[in-house]
């Protein structure tokens, strides 16, 4: 296979990681690794200066990808830190790579993804055991802190306004008549 087919056959493999640069896949017995890294583009400072070309440092960031062939794959992004040169502003910040990573997560977005989908429809114990079986491994503790990060699903339908008003809330200090109690 020549080079070119063989960045093909990658770039069609790993198309989530469209916004990165992959530089090696190392293919394991039990998992397959990608080092990959992001281009060299200006990233946009997070304050109100604009563009920052200046890098201080890579740093490593790892995410565990989608499974391919049954077994799961570890991505190894090298991250730039970046320095804005503005004179007020002075700021080091990592480099964002929006829909490969996002902030403080340990997977790429994809299986963040498949595992909601999952843990919404199972979850607790049966998700992680569905989960295990698409190569993604998540305990059911994890499972349920998934859950919980979960936004709730959009109301079907129109929602009232009003629901209902009490009438004894009308009439003052008059209480509702207890259920249950004989007087």
């Amino acid at each position: 296979m020549s080079v070119r087919q063989v960045s093909v056959a990658v770039s069609v493999v790993f198309s989530r990681l469209s916004p990165l640069v992959v530089d090696d896949v190392i293919d394991g017995s039990e998992r397959t690794l990608v080092r990959a890294r992001t281009s060299d583009v200006p990233a946009a400072c997070p304050g109100p200066w604009g563009e920052v070309r200046t890098c201080a440092r890579v740093a490593p960031a790892a995410g565990d990808g989608s499974a391919i062939d049954g077994r799961p794959v570890t991505v190894w992004v090298r991250v730039r830190r970046l320095v804005c040169p503005t004179l007020n502003c002075h700021t080091t910040f990592r480099e964002q790579v929006p829909g490969v990573l996002e902030r403080y997560q340990r997977r790429t977005t994809h299986p963040t993804v498949q595992e909601r989908s999952v843990v919404r429809e199972l979850a607790g114990q049966a998700g992680a055991r569905v989960l295990s079986a698409l190569s993604i491994q998540l305990s059911r503790h994890s499972a349920l802190v998934c859950l919980l990060r979960t936004p709730a699903p959009p109301a079907v339908g129109s929602v009232p306004t009003v629901l209902s008003v009490d009438d004894f809330a009308l009439r003052r200090r008059h209480r509702p008549p207890q259920r249950g109690t004989t007087c």
